[in-house]
């Protein structure tokens, strides 16, 4: 569930973030602690429906706009925020299972990548 919790986390910063609330902002307009926004934000602590409806209230989102119900091998990654934001919580979790040599020859690769693209 740990992927869950920070899919999750990460599309309501990304969704805070744009509408540009603070979440000592967000915490107040959903009735809850601020604490308890950065935990659910970070994926280090569990949210509830009820918690979870009350941040959708207060953020003015539908429950669409932070859950993208289409698979990403059906369905090529566009340049959307949300399939960004999925792709980064998966490839994180991914790179948490290899060692420290494989992460750093995934980076150096990727690295390498890039500039054959003129990118880095």
């Amino acid at each position: 569930m740990e992927i869950l919790r920070k899919f999750i986390g990460n599309r309501i910063r990304t969704i805070r973030k744009r509408k540009g609330m603070t979440q000592e902002a967000l915490a107040e307009k959903a009735d809850l602690m601020y604490q308890y926004i950065g935990g659910v934000e970070r994926g280090t602590r569990n949210i509830s429906l009820d918690s979870l409806e009350k941040i959708l209230i207060a953020l003015d989102v539908e429950y669409n706009e932070l859950f993208p119900f289409n698979n990403l091998k059906d369905n090529p990654v566009d340049e959307t925020e949300m399939n960004k934001e999925y792709v980064l919580t998966v490839h994180t979790e991914f790179l948490r299972s290899k060692s420290l040599e494989e992460v750093k020859a995934i980076h150096r690769i990727s690295e390498e990548i890039l500039k054959s693209f003129g990118r880095q």
